[in-house]
């Protein structure tokens, strides 16, 4: 294919989508063939129309565009997604309220970020998607999944159709289809609804889904009223809907859900494009640990470059050396017999993302040691020597997490990113 201003050949996203446009036309005609009929004289004919007819290539026919890993950008940072879903209950606020009044805006907001499913899977779900799951769910089951979802799977070939939804899913789609029913009967419209999310305006025999573009029109609204913006102050442009998916996906990897399992969540037809998102996440934590430079169990300086740290601790391939307050630094190959004793390990590093957890480690320290003296007391009739050699450790312990503290404080006053820091008497050799 050539293009007629400048002659020459047309790039492969280009005649993707230019093939695109007569497939998208065929499915509209699918969509509402019971309208065409009636407009041209009650023609069964359009009536006959079926899924296979909206397929208007073969797969392989079109031009396979490349696949480009979704930057740092595409990936909704939790702060600003917390922020968008305590505020999407204002898309049903009524009008006069100065809301858009739009309640299956809301919900479809809300299925969009819990499942990542494309935003026309959203839109296009059947008035019941919700099948039962093999055996049943017990009613105190609150956190697992209890039911699965159907929706249209029309992008990838042969690709899953169904994913597994907890309570609070299932909870919005119910919602939703109390508020389709007490519509319909409001409306006085006596017909089965075709879609879970349904058109309010024009839609007679309620065979049509709420317009993409409204959907568009309410996000951009939500975005605008609250000026939502970023860490780095940008704003947050929701009518992307496909960032909810990118945020979804790289979600579950962080959570370390198994690759071949997010592969089977998202419908993908190979690991290689699950792994888009598994590269961007490497990239992120990549950049994050290069952020803040470390300190020792002693508040000492770290003296490694903090990128042969990284490749050191191979952070981008294996996670068992990330601790819930630090890094352990022993070398992959090496396993650890010291148990729980990381604070008096010098192996241990650790920096002021943590700093948090090292406050809530001391004070929870303190409180055990309180607690275990006064019931050596009660035991044995005296107070607990400081020689105990359980009382011992939990002093190395107390003495690692004042200086750790001591030095990240220090840190965080002079708001710098130092690779480290020591006790107070060090502090002057060469961190401020």
């Amino acid at each position: 294919m050539r293009s007629q201003r400048t002659g020459g050949s047309l790039s492969k996203s280009t005649a993707y989508q230019y093939l695109n446009q007569p497939e998208n036309l065929y499915g509209w005609l699918l969509d509402h063939r019971a309208d065409l009929a009636r407009a041209v004289g009650d023609d069964d004919r359009w009536l006959a129309l079926g899924i296979e007819h909206s397929r208007f290539y073969q797969p392989g026919e079109r031009p396979r565009t490349s696949a480009r890993a979704p930057d740092e950008e595409e990936v909704i940072e939790d702060a600003v997604m917390t922020r968008v879903l305590s505020v999407a209950g204002e898309l049903g606020c009524d009008v006069s309220d100065g809301g858009p009044g739009d309640e299956q805006a809301e919900r479809m907001l809300l299925l969009l970020a819990k499942t990542g499913r494309r935003v026309m899977e959203i839109l296009r779900l059947d008035f019941d998607p919700l099948l039962a799951l093999a055996g049943g769910v017990s009613a105190d089951d609150t956190d697992g999944f209890v039911a699965k979802l159907r929706y249209q799977q029309t992008k990838i070939e042969g690709a899953p159709d169904t994913i597994l939804v907890d309570r609070e899913t299932v909870a919005i789609i119910e919602a939703q289809q109390r508020w389709a029913r007490e519509w319909l009967q409001s409306e006085g419209i006596d017909a089965e609804p075709k879609y879970l999310f349904m058109r309010p305006r024009m839609n007679r025999n309620a065979d049509r889904c709420h317009a993409y573009a409204t959907f568009r029109q309410r996000l951009s609204w939500l975005a605008e009223t609250h000026d939502l913006r970023d860490s780095r102050g940008r704003a947050v442009v929701l009518t992307r809907t496909h960032r909810f998916r990118h945020t979804q996906a790289t979600s579950l990897i962080n959570a370390g859900v198994p690759l071949h399992v997010v592969q089977r969540y998202f419908g993908h037809p190979s690991p290689t494009m699950t792994m888009r998102y598994a590269r961007t996440l490497a990239e992120t934590h990549e950049r994050e640990f290069l952020r803040y430079r470390k300190i020792t169990a002693d508040g000492r300086q770290l003296d490694v470059d903090p990128r042969d740290l990284y490749d050191m601790l191979e952070l981008d391939k294996r996670a068992d050396r990330i601790l819930p307050n630090g890094y352990c630094l022993l070398p992959p190959r090496q396993s650890c017999d010291r148990g729980n004793a990381c604070l008096t390990c010098d192996k241990f590093a650790t920096d002021r993302t943590h700093l948090d957890e090292h406050q809530r480690q001391l004070s929870g320290l303190l409180q055990l040691v309180d607690a275990r003296r006064e019931q050596f007391q009660r035991k044995t009739g005296r107070e607990m020597p400081e020689d105990n050699v359980w009382l011992r450790e939990r002093r190395k312990e107390r003495s690692a997490l004042q200086s750790i503290i001591a030095a990240l404080d220090a840190t965080a006053q002079t708001d710098q990113a130092v690779r480290g820091a020591g006790v107070p008497a060090r502090l002057q050799e060469g961190v401020a």
